[in-house]
Parts: C-alpha cells; structure tokens; sequence
C-alpha cells in the first residue's frame, strides 16, 4: 500500500524574520531548534517548566492535552494567543512570536584570566630530528630519534614517517603526548618559529567557554563563549540522559556538543587571526554527563545509585568527536570523580591550589547540581547536591539567566525601608537572576514581607493575592520590559527553601562525615557565577551557605576554565 503524502508547512517566526520547513505534527519545539533560535526549554519539552512561551499572531496549532503535571498558561495569557512551544503541534502554515521573555541572548558569562603552579610544560612539544650518520647507508636503513625526547615510540603514518628518511636537512618534529598514544603531528624545517597553539574549554550544562593559548610561553591570546547548543533537547542533566537513551539522541547530542565547541574555536580564530587547524592540543574541563555526552558514551548508567564511574581521564582525537582543529590533535578531558562530580570540580580544586595547602579548604559550586569538595594536601573529600536550578533564576516565576535586562541585585533602604534593584546591562527589567533572587529574599526579609516561616506577609504592601496564590510585585507591568509583574511567589519561596536547604545541608553532611566544624575551615572557596556575582553576606543570611567564621573568602571564578588551562600548559597538572 503507498503511503500517504506527508505534507509540509512553513513556519514563520518573529522578531527573528526566519522560516523553517518541517512535515505536518511537527513539534513547534523542534521547529524552534530546526531554525537556530535559542529559546527558554528548562525541562526538555516535558511542559512542566512553562519558559517556552510563544505567541501564535497567524494560522492555527494543536494544543496537546493540558496533564495535571504540566504547566498551566494564565486565561489573560490564553487570551493573549500565548502557547507553550513543547505542547504545539504544528498542523497548517502558521507565524509566532517569540517574546523577550523566552529568548536566550546575551548571557552574562564569567571568563576568568586563569594561572598556573610551575613552569610552563605543555603536552605537544617540538624536537629536533636527529638521524643515524649516512656511512654510505640509504635513507630507509638509518635511524631517527628526537632530541630530548624519551617517551613511548610515537604513532606516524607511512607519509610522515618517509618524509623524515627523505632529505639530511635540519628539521622539527611536532609530538603529542596529549592521547594514550604519542602521535606525531607534523615536521617542519629547524630554523622554523611558528608557535604552537591550544584551546581550554568550560564545557558546562548552558554554556561553554574557551581560550585560545599559545603553548611555548602560556599567554592567552583571546578568549570566546556561545551557549551550549545541547539546551534545545533540556537544560537539566536527567533530562539529557533521559534524550541520549537512544542512539540517534546520543549521537545528536554529541554533535550539539561538539558544534558548540566550534563555535567558540571559530570565535577564537576570527579574534587571533590563527587558523584554526594551527591549534594543536584540547583540554576541556566538563561535569560527569558532559564529558560522556561529548565523547559518545552512554550516559544511562549514571542515573542508578552508587554506580561507579571511571576517574581516568578521557583521551580522544579531535577528528573522532569532530572538533575543527589540527585532526590529529588530542582531546584531553579532565576525569570525572563520580555521577554528579566530574571535570569541572576536579578544576575548580586545581585552581584553588587545595592539594598544595596544609589548611583545611571548602570549595562550593552551584549550579543546578551543586558540587562541595572539602580537603587539603593530605586528603579530598566530595560530595553533590540537587540544588535545582534556582540560583540560576530557573524554576522561579519570573527568574531568567544572567543576561541583559535581569535584576542582578536588590537592596533595602535602611531610612525608608523602599527596595531598589539594578539590571544587567542598565537594561528594562525582564526577570531577576540567581544574585538578584538571593538579594531579594534577604531583603523581603528585612521589610517583614517575609516572616520566620518563610510564609508571605499579607500585611506588606507589596504582597498582593493573585489566582495562582499570594505573590511580592518587585517591579510593576508598566516598568518591565516584558508587559509583564516581575513578581515573587509562595511557590517559588518554597522552591527556595528546598534549593537552600540541599546547598546547606550538603555541607553540612560532608563535615559531618568528616568530623569537622565551621570552625576548622579555613578557606573558602566560591566558584563560578555564583562566587563572583552574590553578595556573600545574603547569601550567609538566607541560609545557603553556614557562617565560617575563621575563613577567609576566595572568589574562584571560572574554576573548571581554569583547571583546564592548567592541564593544557603543564603535564605536570595533567
């Protein structure tokens, strides 16, 4: 029997001026991805986050039935023409508008300059080729060695390894240590000074960060960042898991991974001037998911409990996962510790310097896994916590990333008791980050908006009743950006809670464990945005982190970034 014609529809979307083709049924979600646009999906297209908002301005969809787990629009919002892109089929040739609101554009990214214990001892090196004398002897029956080299024979091919019996000129040979196996890379003439570059990179869960490094002296020659292209298919690591499951998704996440890398190579080489195939060696610093994703390995087993997981570092070829840089060149991943600590943390402690130290040291990274390693050159111990993503503005009514146009900080007036707030950019507010929110909660606090409880106080003026529960208007409608209350609800206080209490609690599990007190910490460290950006004290005071009270506070910064610059220039840190 012939099967029926599958009928393709246009899809327009706006303010972006693109169009797409997909075949009738098509997941409005997919079509967004199918166009490039980057677009708010917490939960991978479940429909229980309710941040893929779009507005239908012409032809028609087919909503999917509303499951009491998902998310429900508000009827002004119904009204509006407003629908949740992951529960839209799209069913005739159809435009919406993506509003500013669900877009991702302009993130605020923490790029760290970043150091190194040692000297400068990077995996890919140039050696002199010396030869065997001639004594009347053909090419082919004289032998090679590398000056000052004394590692395993390394891996060439017939072409390479011809080009070296071919001629008694003085020359350069290009070795790389950063694979299971040293390979050569290239021969150039003795007298040649062309440096030698590599790339570190952050691969992180939303974006992915790199540096361009020239490996002779360390310098950073520029830097550049994208978000993670793997965001369309679930911003949450289960929910990625959950999509690489089968072949076809794993394999597509690796290519997002890999594309989004490019990216930042291409970024990287645009701003140098270096082409990008003279970029000779990778390091990249990833949490346990990442690395797998990016490597092709199945991930599924990281969902079963106390399961174990590799700590040796993964080594691959740039040509196996795709990456646009010399193909020969080596793929180092930092390794991973266990399920929910990998890379990055191992990073994060390489740059702190923990395993140099006699003190005791804390370091605290959190994101929407929250990852605490607590030690010194003696011992490390770790552990991880679900700390959700509401420190990155997820999860919360009106949160949002950090990037142009979110409230980044609130503060109270000690006179008037008013709450003011600044944005991101000087920009209208849109929505309030993960900084903003920890700010605020201190301050509803302070104003007896919010009581001991952490129930809001119907007696403040700002706490109004709505249909969703009672709500704190921070910034009214009509001085958005977006038409829309910035507001913080009963229900994103009590996420904040959980959130709080996972962070906090997981500390305090590991010194615990480990029979310490706030008392013996002697350095804290904070990583990533979250150390740069909060204020420490709010942070103390909402109860997220204990007091230390002999500690002193470290801003980390990009950590995992860091570790892996570190890992690039010094096999020493490898």
């Amino acid at each position: 029997m012939q099967q029926p014609e599958i009928k393709e529809l246009r899809v327009f979307f706006q303010p972006m001026n693109r169009v797409v083709t997909v075949p009738a049924g098509t997941s409005l979600f997919s079509a967004i991805a199918l166009a490039g646009i980057a677009i708010e999906g917490i939960c991978g297209g479940k429909g229980t986050c309710g941040k893929c908002r779009v507005i239908l301005t012409r032809g028609s969809c087919q909503e999917a039935p509303a499951s009491d787990s998902g998310c429900r629009l508000t009827k002004k919002e119904e009204e509006q023409g407003y629908h949740l892109a992951c529960q839209v089929k799209v069913t005739e040739d159809a435009e919406f508008t993506i509003p500013v609101e669900s877009r991702i554009d302009s993130p605020q990214i923490l790029i760290t300059r970043t150091g190194i214990t040692g000297g400068i001892d990077p995996a890919v090196k140039r050696y002199r080729v010396d030869m065997s004398p001639s004594d009347g002897l053909p090419f082919a029956s004289r032998s090679v060695r590398f000056a000052g080299y004394s590692g395993m024979r390394p891996r060439m091919s017939d072409e390479k390894y011809n080009k070296l019996l071919a001629t008694d000129i003085p020359r350069s040979a290009t070795l790389s240590e950063s694979r299971p196996t040293p390979v050569l890379l290239g021969i150039s003439p003795a007298d040649e000074s062309i440096p030698l570059y590599g790339i570190a990179v952050d691969l992180g869960t939303t974006t992915v960060v790199g540096c361009l490094v020239c490996l002779d002296t360390g310098e950073i020659l520029a830097t550049g960042s994208t978000l993670n292209r793997q965001i369309t298919y679930g911003e949450e690591l289960l929910t990625r898991i959950a999509y690489a499951s089968s072949p076809e998704g794993l394999i597509t996440l690796q290519k997002s991974a890999a594309e989004s890398i490019n990216d930042v190579i291409g970024t990287l080489s645009l701003v140098s001037g270096i082409k990008s195939a003279d970029i000779v060696d990778v390091c990249i610093a990833g949490n346990t998911v990442m690395n797998h994703l990016l490597c092709g390995l199945d991930p599924r087993y990281l969902e079963l409990t106390d399961v174990p997981v590799s700590r040796l570092p993964i080594k691959k070829s740039a040509q196996d996962l795709g990456l646009d840089v010399h193909p020969e060149s080596g793929v180092y991943c930092l390794p991973n510790v266990s399920r929910f600590v990998g890379g990055d943390a191992v990073g994060d402690m390489i740059t702190a310097g923990v395993h140099f130290s006699d003190e005791l040291s804390l370091i605290v990274d959190l994101g929407t896994n929250g990852e605490i390693v607590l030690g010194n050159r003696n011992w490390a111990a770790s552990v991880s916590c679900a700390s959700g993503p509401a420190f990155e503005g997820a999860g919360i009514r009106s949160g949002m990333r950090a990037m142009k146009g979110a409230i980044d900080h609130v503060w109270v007036n000690p006179d008037t008791g008013a709450i003011s707030w600044s944005t991101i950019g000087s920009a209208q507010a849109r929505g309030i980050c993960g900084s903003g929110i920890i700010d605020l909660g201190v301050a509803m606090v302070e104003t007896g908006a919010l009581d001991f409880a952490g129930k809001l106080n119907f007696r403040h003026p700002k706490v109004l009743s709505s249909p969703e529960g009672p709500e704190f208007i921070l910034v009214p409608a009509t001085e958005t950006g977006t038409g829309w209350d910035i507001v913080i609800t009963q229900q994103d206080i009590d996420y904040l809670m959980d959130s709080k209490a996972a962070a906090c609690g997981a500390i305090a599990v590991l010194l615990k464990r480990y029979k310490c007190t706030v008392w013996d910490v002697r350095h804290l460290y904070l990583a990533g945005a979250f150390g740069a950006y909060t204020d420490i004290q709010n942070a103390v005071r909402f109860g997220i982190l204990p007091r230390f009270p002999v500690a002193t506070v470290h801003a980390l910064g990009n950590g995992s970034l860091s570790g892996a610059y570190a890992t690039l220039v010094s096999m020493q840190n490898r």
